[in-house]
């Protein structure tokens, strides 16, 4: 029974050093922390002076450690009081005040006869101790801050629900195997004939109320358990090895004896946690990487297919694309039952569901969340995730009762913020993880990532249709000055021929040659205002994954008329090319402006050319992007008329009235414009006498 009392004691000691710093380290600013690191620290000082008792080898040292023991043990209960306080966020400031009050003095007075007056053999243990009078008060504080501890956890437990409730369960559990087997430890104290045979449950006690701390999603149980044993394990190990050295060395030969070489093996245990913790987190956190890569596999190929989707957000064209693809990823990576997304638009206030997976209902059919719910109001004070069966507790009222409504009836568990900057768009609202399982912290922080992603995307789409909406502006005054002076010269030669109709009306070659002009420059003003309209058009169109090499084949039929009656060659860029996802229409028009201004600019040239060739370089963040030149032998452009070709009315071609005039300079306006509405971009470079290329940049699908 000694030899079960110092390994159970051992490992007691262990498990509540090695759970306390790790539940410290991970979150040392959370008071709830703080208290439970407190705690599980005196279960541990209690553990060593348990041991250190049951290895004495005469009675004054283990009269002395069972005193120590005794000091240390009044302070469980009190600790484990505040920790319950923390844990159910109740204030109970006049029972922790008394229960400090009481346990401080009694520790004090442990020291001393009044409470252990000797220790004699009992039970087949040499030295057990014997109870001076004060001992009963001291169990009665002890026994009165456990009971009152439990009572208040069974009447959270009854008031709770769903995963709120089967935590409770785990902490009232590993409570009542936890102080049941420590229990075991009084009844020799009074000759009752019950060995301390439940001392092993003491570090069941401690991880139970460690699993309390998986409310505050600080670890994984699973995780948290082995991690315990692993860090245990590596600790006990060197502390055994300091003690064998000690043993065959020189050192604890002769005056020394087992309990001196215990003592320094369990200073070397706690400079190894101190090390571990403290100044090695490169090694805890290789042990960490070990761990979890045996533990959780799957969990953490699902872990990496999120980060690989928050990367690509912003890559994805279609807003609605980015809506349905979050809550899809999300839901299978998470193993969710549902999922939706609720968002408002720049000028909207209330929230409507905008994409949803897995049993939620279809965006119609949900209605929109006003700024003043409860939820939204949550999420906007603390700017964090919400679990639900979290904050349900700390509410009260009407925003206590919608949030419990949320979580029972549409079972919402978790609501994440969609954040930019301190724009807040909505939320993901998740339900619960399939198998009962829980959102750990890296789960949470993940989505969060993706949140802040979709936020940031939206902002940066805001941003860029302002961008857009000034450019048109700017683009308008341009417009109109270009316009009155195209315009103008149509409307001179109307008003012209108009003035003179009075004197010269009974002309009949006149008359004709009016009417001419007349439906020349009617056509001609058409012309102007369709491509007017063609380059002010914003009108979102549909995109699909598009083959630009076919798109460049059927330009080419488009045009060959116009090729063979100006003996214009063409070289098509080698087939196979990948695909882009863009609009057919959209891109047909952009090549053939370009094939069109070409074969103007290559008019009277010898050997008139133009040819298209391709390339697959890579852009930014491993994309690949597709270059297309689309270049000719003509004429060229003047330098100074090279840096303004993409603005509206800037033209190389005559503007008369002859069969080659139409040059508005509207063209490669409109080109630019479909190119850039492609997420992509177009230059130009030219030699006078040599030719001008046209470079294309198109993100692919490649």
């Amino acid at each position: 029974m000694i030899t079960y009392c110092i390994l159970t004691a051992l490992i007691n000691a262990a498990t509540s050093l090695v759970l306390g710093a790790v539940v410290y380290f991970k979150r040392r600013d959370e008071r709830k922390n703080q208290i439970f690191t407190l705690f599980a620290a005196t279960v541990a000082i209690w553990s060593v002076f348990y041991m250190l008792w049951h290895l004495a080898r005469d009675a004054d040292t283990a009269l002395f450690h069972t005193r120590c023991l005794t000091a240390v043990a009044i302070l469980i209960p009190i600790a484990y009081f505040h920790f319950v306080v923390e844990l159910l966020e109740l204030r109970r400031p006049r029972h922790l005040l008394a229960g400090y009050a009481l346990a401080l003095p009694l520790a004090v007075l442990a020291l001393t006869p009044l409470l252990v007056r000797e220790v004699e053999p009992r039970g087949g243990f040499p030295f057990w101790p014997v109870p001076a009078p004060l001992y009963s008060l001291y169990l009665a504080v002890f026994f009165y801050f456990v009971c009152y501890s439990v009572m208040l956890l069974v009447a959270a437990y009854r008031g709770s629900s769903g995963g709120r409730r089967n935590q409770l369960r785990y902490v009232l559990l590993g409570t009542s195997i936890g102080f049941g087997g420590g229990t075991t430890n009084f009844f020799l104290w009074y000759d009752i004939p019950i060995p301390p045979v439940g001392n092993g449950l003491v570090a069941l006690y401690v991880l139970g109320v460690g699993y309390a701390m998986i409310r505050f999603r600080l670890l994984e149980f699973n995780v948290l358990l082995v991690r315990v044993l692993a860090y245990s394990a590596v600790i006990t190990a060197f502390a055994l090895i300091v003690a064998v050295a000690a043993e065959a060395g020189p050192l604890l030969r002769g005056p020394l004896n087992i309990e001196g070489s215990f003592l320094l093996s369990l200073a070397a245990a706690l400079a190894a946690t101190t090390l571990m913790f403290v100044w090695g987190p490169t090694v805890r956190d290789r042990l960490d990487a070990f761990l979890e890569a045996r533990l959780l596999r799957n969990r953490l190929t699902d872990r990496a297919r999120l980060r690989l989707f928050a990367r690509q957000i912003g890559s994805i064209g279609d807003e609605e694309d980015i809506f349905r693809e979050t809550v899809q990823a999300v839901a299978e990576a998470l193993a969710v039952d549902r999922a939706a997304l609720f968002l408002r638009s720049e000028f909207e206030t209330d929230f409507r569901l905008r994409a949803a997976s897995g049993t939620a209902a279809s965006p119609s059919s949900v209605p929109a969340l006003t700024g003043d719910s409860a939820l939204v109001q949550l999420l906007q004070s603390t700017t964090r995730s919400v679990l639900l069966d979290e904050a349900e507790p700390s509410l009260a009222g009407p925003a206590r009762e919608a949030v419990g409504r949320l979580r029972r009836v549409q079972r919402v568990e978790l609501a994440v913020p969609i954040y930019a900057d301190t724009l807040f768009y909505g939320f993901l609202a998740l339900g619960p993880r399939q198998q009962h399982g829980i959102f750990a912290d890296a789960d949470i922080a993940l989505i969060e990532a993706i949140g802040l992603q979709v936020g940031l995307t939206l902002r940066a789409r805001q941003l860029e249709r302002r961008a857009n909406q000034a450019e048109k502006l700017i683009s308008l005054g341009t417009l109109a000055a270009g316009l009155a002076h195209e315009v103008r010269n149509p409307l001179v030669s109307i008003r012209t021929f108009a003035a003179l109709l009075e004197e010269q009306g009974g002309d009949a070659e006149f008359r004709r040659e009016f009417r001419a002009v007349v439906e020349r420059d009617v056509r001609r003003i058409g012309t102007i205002v369709e491509h007017v309209a063609a380059f002010a058009e914003n009108t979102q169109v549909k995109f699909a994954p598009v083959r630009v090499d076919e798109v460049v084949q059927a330009v080419y039929e488009i045009a060959r008329p116009e090729f063979v009656r100006t003996g214009v060659a063409f070289i098509a860029p080698a087939p196979g090319l990948p695909a882009i996802h863009g609009n057919y229409s959209q891109l047909l028009q952009v090549f053939l402006n370009l094939f069109q201004n070409a074969i103007h600019a290559l008019d009277g040239r010898p050997a008139p050319c133009i040819e298209v060739r391709a390339q697959v370089v890579g852009g930014e963040d491993d994309a690949r992007v597709l270059v297309l030149a689309v270049a000719d032998n003509g004429a060229g452009i003047e330098p100074v008329l090279l840096a303004r070709i993409f603005e509206p009315f800037i033209t190389t071609k005559a503007t008369g009235n002859g069969p080659q005039r139409g040059g508005m300079g509207l063209g490669l306006a409109i080109v630019k414009r479909i190119v850039e509405g492609h997420r992509g971009a177009i230059t130009a470079t030219s030699e006078p006498g040599r030719g001008t290329t046209f470079l294309i940049h198109l993100p692919c699908q490649c």
